[in-house]
This record gives C-alpha cells, structure tokens and sequence, in this order.
C-alpha cells in the first residue's frame, strides 16, 4: 500500500474515531438515565411529602384518640354524678344535663372529625405506597439502563482502543513531512484531508480539476494537491 493509500486508510481511521468518541459523548441511553433519574427525584420529594403529612396526620389523629379519652372519663365522672343520687338541687341537676350532654356532642363532633381524618390518612397512605413502588419501578429501570449503557460504553471504549493501536500503526509507515501535512489539513478542513479524484473532480470540494492539472495529476506518483481546496487528492 502505497504512502497516500495509507494516508487516507489513516483518514478512514480518524472518521470512525470521530464517530466512536461521539457515540461515546452522546449515547442516547445518557438522555433516558437522567430523565429516568429525575423523574425519580421528584417522585422521592412528593414521597417525602407525603411521609411528612402523614406524620402529622398520624400526631394529629394520636391527640384527638387522647381527648377522646379524657372526654369519656369527664362524662363517666358527670354521669355518677347526675345519676349517682348525691346530687339532690334541681338547678345543679340541669346543669349536669346540660354538661353531660354538651360532652357527648363535643365527643361525636370529636370522633366524626376521627374518622374523617382517618380516611383521609387510607387515601395518602395508598398514594404513597403507589409513590414508592413507582420509585422501585424507576430504580429498577434505571439499574437494567446503566448496566446496558456501561456494556456498551465498554464496547465503543474497546473499540477506540483498537482504531487507535491501527492508526498509531499506519502513521508509522507514513513520512513525517506528510503526516504533518495531513494533521494541519485534518484540523482546517473538516477532517477530511484526502480525497480522491472522480471523473476529474474533486470530491472535497466538488470542483473539475483544470485539464492540463488533472493530466498532470494522473502522471504523478507523488503528492498532489487540489488548487481549489488544496486537500491532498488520491486516485
């Protein structure tokens, strides 16, 4: 193989290194992970939300449960006491009557709002149970995603091990006045530094080589460039 054949098989290299570092870079598994890893993130802070107002619920629910023993154990007092024959006035009788009764509307009132609350405490539970098994789901998803990710990753980084041992190889065979050459042209025109000649025309720019240039470029053994673009030009 010829120097310039060389040179573009170093060319065909560099593009699928390119491409590799690339892939690498951009593996759309990277978007769906921190999308995944986001949309977990705020399933975890409304769990966490919710965590916090159940404990309070569950504070709340604990004080009312209390009052509404202290409540019957000021309505038994009242009760032996309306109904314990040591009351004997009229008036004192009518007011234990109207405490006793105002008790126990307290205390319906009072377990109403109990069982209400109690409800209330079902509902948020089950949504938080919800909550967090769509986060095990997500984590789930997310742990199977990064291990194919990595694998992958694994593979293009092998890859571009492998291209860059075959490339360092190539150079080798190559004269450093044109490896030079191509790295400078690499750098200025878009990575495509060599280009072949079809029908004439120059397929890094797309121009028609002059006629006595083009003869003079099919007699050539060595290195010619394009006057138009100046990339080096192979048959």
């Amino acid at each position: 193989m010829s120097e310039l054949e060389t040179l573009f098989r170093i060319q065909e290299l560099d593009i699928r290194i390119h491409a590799s570092s690339e892939s690498e870079e951009n593996h759309p598994l990277k978007a769906v992970l921190e999308r995944l890893e986001e949309e977990k993130q705020t399933n975890r802070e409304e769990l966490e939300k919710l965590g916090n107002s159940l404990d309070e619920a569950k504070a709340k629910q604990s004080k009312q449960e209390s009052e509404t023993q202290r409540m019957d154990e000021k309505l038994r007092k009242e009760e032996e006491k309306l109904y314990g024959g040591t009351v004997g006035n009229p008036k004192e009788l009518r007011g234990l009557q109207a405490e006793v009764r105002a008790i126990k509307k307290q205390k319906d009132a009072l377990e109403t709002e109990i069982l209400e609350g109690m409800e209330r405490l079902d509902e948020t539970t089950a949504v938080a149970n919800d909550l967090e098994a769509k986060v095990e789901d997500l984590q789930a998803e997310i742990d199977g995603k990064r291990n194919t990710l990595n694998e992958e990753l694994a593979e293009i980084r092998h890859e571009l091990e492998r291209l860059g041992e075959e490339k360092q190889g190539l150079r080798s065979e190559v004269s450093e006045d044109l490896i030079e050459l191509y790295d400078e042209l690499i750098k200025s025109k878009h990575s495509l530094a060599v280009v072949r000649v079809v029908e004439g025309v120059c397929t890094g720019c797309r121009v028609e080589l002059p006629g006595m240039e083009y003869d003079r470029f099919l007699k050539s053994d060595g290195v010619f460039r394009c006057s138009n673009c100046r990339r080096i030009l192979i048959k």
